[in-house]
């Protein structure tokens, strides 16, 4: 038996849930080597099986978890004789470092024990359920993810790992915020990086590194996430697209296109596209761009 969901960035910079599963694993199942460009924990729920992580190999049966950081090259493998069943899930953001430190977890301690995995499983299955909701799904999702973290940290013997790496993340945090308080005026990238005292190229590679976009684009989106909510209003399209720092009504409408799937003017009139891609309902404004692939070099 294998369920899972992949659920639909909503955009938070702090936590994401990007996706969740349980799955009885056939005699032999393996993945990797290969990488993820998101954190993802694994619960034992019984059987065994092994996770390799860079030159470690981790022999594994019910009660043990193990972490997978982004970027990392690892492997993991079911028994041939008696396979594993787990229970995942995978999630990414700016507050998922610190709350995987917390929970004593890095890449020098990536596997861990926890004394009931069923409250794990049932969190998960909390997790699929919500999928199919309509509104509160992402509120209720996120929710049972910091509940399940919560759960990891909470574990008996765990210790918390030394931050590393705080300086990266600051000046991250301080171009995050200055965009999102002058998203609205003539932001480039370039100004971006003078004001935050930065290299225009260190400033790239920092959003890259730690949100999976370029700068440009964490500004696009920003200013396309908050003229979603603009729409509601009786503004006009013009009217919005200046409200969000875009002088050119066509500009912002390409833009808006390219990232919404739909121009603004449908996204008004309800055609936004569906999970699924079918026409629907207009989807909720997301709050802030999405992140993806935090550094895994600030958690080793």
């Amino acid at each position: 038996m294998k369920e899972k969901r992949v659920f639909p960035d909503p955009g938070d910079t702090d936590l994401n849930l990007y996706r969740c599963g349980i799955e009885d694993c056939a005699p032999g199942h393996a993945w990797g080597p290969g990488v993820r460009d998101h954190y993802q924990i694994h619960v034992v729920l019984g059987g065994s099986g092994t996770f390799r992580n860079a030159d470690r190999s981790f022999p594994l049966a019910g009660g043990d978890a193990f972490l997978i950081l982004p970027g990392a090259v690892v492997s993991y493998r079911a028994d041939a004789e008696a396979p594993w069943s787990y229970a995942w899930v995978g999630f990414h953001g700016l507050k998922a470092e610190a709350l995987l430190r917390d929970a004593g977890l890095s890449a020098r301690n990536p596997v861990f024990r926890v004394e009931e995995p069923g409250r794990f499983a049932d969190l998960v299955r909390r997790l699929l359920a919500a999928a199919g909701r309509g509104r509160g799904r992402d509120a209720l999702a996120l929710g049972l993810l910091y509940q399940f973290l919560a759960e990891v940290a909470a574990r008996p013997g765990a210790e918390p790992e030394e931050p590393g790496g705080g300086r990266r993340e600051e000046h991250l945090r301080r171009a995050v915020a200055d965009v999102a308080t002058s998203f609205a005026g003539p932001l480039t990238v370039t100004e971006l990086a003078r004001r935050a005292g930065l290299d225009r190229s260190y400033l790239y590679s920092l959003f890259m590194e730690r949100l999976g976009v370029s700068p440009k684009d964490y500004i696009a989106r920003l200013r396309i996430e908050r003229a979603c909510a603009l729409l509601a209003s009786p503004l006009t399209v013009a009217e919005v697209a200046r409200s969000v720092g875009f002088e050119d009504a066509q500009v912002f409408t390409r833009t808006f296109r390219r990232l919404k799937g739909v121009p603004p003017s449908a996204f008004r009139k309800g055609a936004a596209p569906t999970a699924d891609g079918a026409p629907g309902t207009p989807a909720t404004p997301d709050p802030a761009p999405p992140v993806r692939r935090p550094d895994p070099g600030m958690l080793s």
